[in-house]
């Protein structure tokens, strides 16, 4: 962000983004020796240019106003760069500050997005768990009542048949009893055998069943007669069998009815809830979906930001160090022109001190007349202090 500033060696200048003073006898050797260039060209103009010590007068009070101009230009440039460092920093802390507001909010949505993605997960295997169970139930329920309605159907057909045997066993001993027809021998036996298969394959009371074999069995002896009498007694014993199979048979289709009902119920229960609990895990499944995305988003924008304020805190830390090395060499710049205008000041007043009254005369600081041989140690201290100063600046032209 800075453009550093660079100047011949001897020269001073101050760094800045765009700014670069113009280079100043950052040094007294400049100054000694454009001074020394002065005693040179006076002594070669002496007869034809008037007073050499007049002239090397006005050269220092030239160099001293130059200086103090080129030290306001500085000063302005400075100014305008010190300007430059506090808005860059503004810029930055303020970029700063919204790097940090941003990374605080991208890692509450990364902890929004990680609780989004644990409830998620949470839900959908407990819909899971609870979907598979529902279906396991309703499998369970299906074969009990498969298995139901095949026992009742097996029961019903025999009841039906046992009703139907007693109804036709029934209607032959009436019309036997009437007179209407004579039981023959053919017609006893498949009564028999009809009676004998429905005792057997039936649960009715031992009473009953022991009176109808009594029957039977006089049936199929040849001599053996029944009164009318008998006859009537064992039609009302099988109507009294016939009655009761009929109510078994009603009592288990009743049953069967209210256990289709109960299946149905509980069929079309988990049915229904088996579909909310579907759509609420397809929901689920895509709000995990949703959270994982935005959890990779936020993260990239995270890595992305964090980048970026690491990026605006080494600016800043590098623009700081800039401005206050520029501000140093600032500091030091100033010292020097002080110290260079301080040495101008002395020049000018040991000059005029030891020169007074005689700078309308022609004659150079580094000759005198041999009648004013007193004068002499009062130039040679002059040069002595010019010569002494480009030995501390390390400048061989002045020493």
């Amino acid at each position: 962000r800075l453009k550093t500033c660079t100047s011949a060696r001897g020269t001073g200048c101050v760094r800045s983004h765009k700014y670069c003073a113009t280079p100043f006898l950052g040094t007294n050797s400049g100054i000694m020796r454009v001074a020394l260039s002065c005693f040179a060209v006076c002594v070669s103009a002496a007869n034809s240019q008037g007073s050499p010590v007049q002239k090397v007068i006005q050269l220092l009070g030239s160099l001293s106003d130059k200086i103090i101009a080129e030290g306001d230009a500085e000063g302005r440039q400075y100014d305008k760069f010190v300007e430059w460092c506090e808005d860059n920093a503004k810029d930055l802390q303020h970029e700063l500050d919204n790097a940090a507001a941003q990374v605080e909010g991208l890692e509450a949505a990364i902890e929004q997005a990680e609780s989004g993605i644990e409830t998620s997960e949470s839900s959908i295997q407990e819909l899971s768990s609870s979907i598979a169970e529902d279906e396991a139930e309703l499998e369970k329920a299906t074969e009990l009542r498969t298995a139901e309605r095949k026992d009742w159907a097996k029961a019903d057909k025999s009841l039906a048949e046992t009703i139907d045997t007693l109804t036709r066993a029934i209607a032959m001993l009436k019309k036997s009893a009437t007179g209407f027809m004579q039981l023959d021998r053919v017609a006893v036996s498949k009564l028999v055998g009809s009676l004998s298969a429905l005792i057997d394959g039936t649960v009715f009371s031992t009473h009953d069943t022991a009176r109808v074999k009594a029957f039977l069995q006089a049936q199929q002896q040849e001599s053996a007669s029944v009164s009318n009498d008998g006859i009537q007694t064992i039609i009302e014993v099988l109507e009294d069998m016939m009655a009761k199979a009929e109510g078994q048979r009603s009592d288990a289709t009743k049953a069967e009815t209210e256990a289709k009902f109960n299946y149905e119920m509980v069929k079309s229960s988990l049915t229904q809830r088996g579909k909310q609990q579907n759509k609420e895990l397809n929901d689920s499944k895509k709000a995990l979906a949703s959270h994982q995305e935005s959890l990779a988003t936020a993260q990239g924008d995270l890595a992305a930001a964090k980048k970026d304020q690491a990026t605006d805190a080494a600016s800043l830390q590098s623009l700081q160090v800039d401005c206050m090395q520029t501000a140093t060499d600032h500091e030091a710049s100033v010292e020097g022109r002080k110290e260079e205008l301080k040495a101008l000041a002395a020049a000018k007043k040991v000059i005029e001190e030891k020169t007074g009254g005689a700078s309308d005369k022609a004659y150079s600081l580094l000759q005198v007349d041999n009648e004013e041989e007193e004068d002499q140690p009062n130039v040679e201290s002059v040069v002595q202090m010019l010569r002494m100063l480009g030995r501390k600046q390390n400048s061989m032209q002045i020493s």
